[in-house]
């Protein structure tokens, strides 16, 4: 594990370094996962993943500063990403169970709407219309929490990105601080050719979050019409008249 981990650091690209701990997360906790309302992403990532065993796993600590602060922005990021994919995944689920018990109460109440006509007051029809309101109420919020937990994968994108600027100039800076102290100029040609890669693939990190800046925007526009439907539901369910008994 450790060779493993020295040797992701020194030769691996960003894409092959989250690739590589991308399957070594874990899940727990399932029921927090996919628990309806909004659950903060920091508990998301400690209480249902193992984020904490593998930064804080032996490889991971024994590794020099700069490397060691790269890898642990790298497990948190993939932690965080795979968390709220699965809680995406898991609240989709439950909006697909409410739009199945939706379409069933549908159903049922035109069964119940031949007999409404009946009967001069509208009791039974005006419980079941109320029922199926808050059902699509349910499944808009539930919606909704899904769209936060895609934008939480962005802005998680985001914060990786800055996390890598800095580490860029911590290189930066120790690259200059060897050239000026007339280092072994083998050991500093290596460094200037990994400071290199390194920003080529800053470049691309930044092309990818140009584009998940984008997908923000139209998460937030869609969750913005989502929660202007439910209020419209609210009202209409709140503007309802008491059935009255004759």
């Amino acid at each position: 594990m450790a060779t493993s981990v020295a040797s992701a650091t020194a030769d691996f690209s960003n894409k092959e370094l989250f690739e590589y701990w991308y399957d070594r997360v874990t899940f727990k906790n399932e029921t927090l996962i996919g628990a309806p309302g909004h659950v903060k992403t920091p508990t998301l990532r400690h209480e249902c993943t193992n984020y904490d065993s593998l930064w804080k796993s032996a490889p991971v600590q024994n590794l020099p500063g700069l490397e060691q602060d790269r890898m642990v922005a790298v497990i948190k990021y993939v932690c965080t990403s795979r968390v709220l994919q699965k809680r995406a995944t898991l609240l989709r689920a439950t909006i697909s169970d409410i739009e199945g018990s939706y379409q069933a109460l549908e159903a049922e109440r035109s069964n119940l709407a031949r007999l409404i006509l009946r009967f001069k007051q509208a009791l039974f029809g005006k419980e079941q219309e109320a029922i199926v309101l808050k059902s699509k109420i349910q499944a808009l919020t539930t919606e909704n929490e899904a769209l936060k937990a895609d934008a939480e994968s962005s802005k998680a994108y985001a914060e990786l990105l800055e996390n890598f600027e800095a580490l860029q100039k911590a290189f930066d800076k120790e690259a200059k601080r060897r050239k000026e102290l007339g280092k072994n100029n083998q050991s500093l040609g290596g460094r200037v050719a990994h400071t290199k890669r390194f920003r080529r693939e800053r470049d691309e990190a930044r092309a990818i979050l140009a584009e998940q800046k984008e997908q923000i925007a139209e998460l937030q526009q869609l969750n913005q019409t989502l929660q202007t439907q439910n209020e419209d539901l609210t009202r209409q369910l709140a503007q309802q008249p008491m059935p009255t008994v004759s």
